[in-house]
């Protein structure tokens, strides 16, 4: 398991991102932030927290998936780069794999 938190001084915690490392590969399975936090840095500090540890611990590469209303952009914005794409019954929605080299 691999992860890193935003907390407040008096340690509540506001977000974080949480993975797992296998194979030389870093999975981001988890990653929440609230609206009123988004665009102001915080995901960035976290995603570079969580990439920074995989890196240490050997991995090359990171892998996450996404929905289309949810953070491609976000992802693609760090140097995510999408490899896959499964249209959902909605149209004009699908779940989106991203992936980055780290090194």
């Amino acid at each position: 398991m691999i992860g890193a938190e935003l907390t407040d001084p008096s340690g509540k915690i506001w977000g974080g991102i949480w993975g797992r490392t296998e194979l030389g590969l870093l999975f981001l399975d988890m990653f929440f932030l609230p609206e009123k936090l988004r665009g102001r840095s915080y995901g960035s500090q976290l995603l570079m927290a969580i990439e920074e540890e995989a890196v240490r611990r050997g991995c090359k590469r990171a892998v996450v998936e996404t929905s289309s209303f949810q953070a491609p952009q976000f992802y693609r914005h760090h140097g995510f780069e999408e490899f896959g794409k499964v249209e959902f019954v909605f149209p004009g929605h699908a779940r989106i794999f991203l992936r980055k080299n780290l090194q």
